[in-house]
């Protein structure tokens, strides 16, 4: 380095331009600029103040280093922890649905059946995923206030008496009571409060009637009926596609929204060859796979 000051100046400028790009080798430069007695005093004073700079920089960029380390390792935590607490709000889901199932069909597979044939539905319908999401959820538990009706008038084999249907169908009540205390539930509130409303404003318990009755409670409607028919009862034999579709049909506008039944003898076919006689199983693998890709992302 030269002694004149104004190349020591441009010598200093040029060191403090490729340190604020982050390219330090230029260090030793300013370093040796402070050495008291070789240069001008204030150019080593002005040298000592870039070199405390550059020093400050360092320890701001070491810090920063690390806290970017740390939060990249607590992301990895969250996410972790979001990951079991999905997998337990999904666990949570299966045993309270089959719970009930078991108790008042004697199998799960209607439960699962019934899922499935709603996400079909809503699926060929195009609805986003958080409306799947929450047709899964609220389709899976849409029964789950049924664990409120004695076994009396839940399990009894013939017609239920007027006085016994009005306790039956406090079981959308319970279910909403149930639901409501789990808040990774709440979206699927709609299906079990309103799952026996009809398109006509006959059904209950709030006597609805057309758009006035949710979307995903309106498309489980024909979900349910549809395994309904299908299924075998202690009461009743399973009846076949073609009779099922054709009381099916009888429904659209009265107990049905028309669009859905259009959209069901869209896939009808399809859902009942697919879905309708399979083990639980497949039933149960189905849906996971179906599960695994829509709650995929979805806030915990």
């Amino acid at each position: 380095m030269g002694r004149d000051p104004r190349n020591l100046l441009e010598c200093l400028a040029n060191s403090a331009k490729e340190i604020a790009r982050g390219d330090y080798q230029s260090a030793c430069e300013i370093f040796e600029l402070t050495k008291s007695g070789k240069y001008p005093a204030e150019i080593s004073e002005l040298a000592e103040a870039f070199g405390m700079m550059m020093v400050m920089v360092e320890a701001r960029e070491e810090r920063l280093e690390t806290l970017i380390e740390n939060l990249k390792q607590q992301k990895a935590m969250l996410e972790e922890t979001s990951k079991a607490l999905k997998q337990a709000n999904i666990g949570v889901l299966e045993v309270l649905g089959n719970a009930i199932a078991k108790r008042d069909h004697g199998t799960v597979a209607h439960n699962y059946r019934v899922t499935l044939y709603a996400y079909r539905l809503g699926r060929t319908m195009r609805h986003t995923k958080e409306h799947l999401r929450s047709l899964i959820k609220g389709a899976f538990l849409h029964d789950v206030g049924k664990i409120g009706i004695s076994d009396t008038i839940l399990l009894k084999e013939g017609s239920l008496t007027d006085d016994e249907f009005q306790i039956m169908k406090g079981h959308v009540r319970h279910g909403s009571d149930i639901i409501s205390g789990y808040p990774w539930l709440s979206d699927c509130l709609d299906i079990v409060l309103h799952h026996h409303e009809k398109f006509d404003g006959t059904g209950y318990m709030a006597g609805l009637k057309n758009n006035e009755i949710p979307i995903n409670a309106r498309i489980f409607a024909v979900a349910d009926v549809f395994d309904a028919l299908t299924s075998a009862r202690p009461y009743k034999r399973a009846l076949s596609y073609e009779e099922t579709m054709g009381i099916m049909k009888k429904g659209r506008g009265s107990h049905f929204d028309p669009d859905i039944i259009d959209t069901l003898f869209t896939i009808g076919e399809d859902l009942y060859r697919t879905i309708y006689g399979i083990g639980d199983d497949s039933l149960r693998a189905a849906l996971k796979s179906h599960i695994q890709i829509l709650f995929e992302g979805e806030r915990s």
